[in-house]
């Protein structure tokens, strides 16, 4: 397991003020590219992400790697459940149907949104994985 880096709160605070007024794109500043992001500013380590370009390329790419916690269990490790997600943990998320993926910041996720960083309360989470 990757270990978190000693300035690692410094480094996931200057992530989320960089991504914070980026709006949501596929493929660029999506939910994936954003956890992925927090991983690399927290551990140092990149995570390799599917690459796609738009949202059917996307359900088709996660549809094939058996969904998105599968494809994120298999970067990440095992899921735990959300009450024990740490600060700078990844989180499964349910928003309007669709599952997607945050980073916990204490007791609430940030995750992409239509006008930047979409924030809400960490009992939303579904499950976590944890994070160095």
């Amino acid at each position: 397991m990757t270990r978190r880096l000693p300035d690692w709160p410094r480094l996931l605070a200057a992530y989320i003020d960089a991504t914070r007024s980026l709006v949501f794109a596929w493929g660029v500043n999506d939910c994936c590219t954003f956890a992925a992001g927090a991983v690399l500013a927290i551990t140092g380590r990149a995570v390799p992400m599917p690459a796609w370009s738009g949202r059917r390329e996307a359900v088709f790419t996660l549809r094939r790697l058996g969904g998105l916690r599968a494809a994120t269990t298999a970067q990440l490790g095992p899921v735990q459940a959300p009450a024990l997600a740490r600060r700078g943990d990844v989180v499964l998320l349910r928003q309007r149907g669709r599952s997607l993926l945050g980073v916990c910041l204490g007791h609430v996720w940030a995750a992409p949104g239509a006008a930047g960083l979409a924030f809400g309360p960490m009992d939303e989470a579904l499950c976590a994985w944890r994070v160095g």
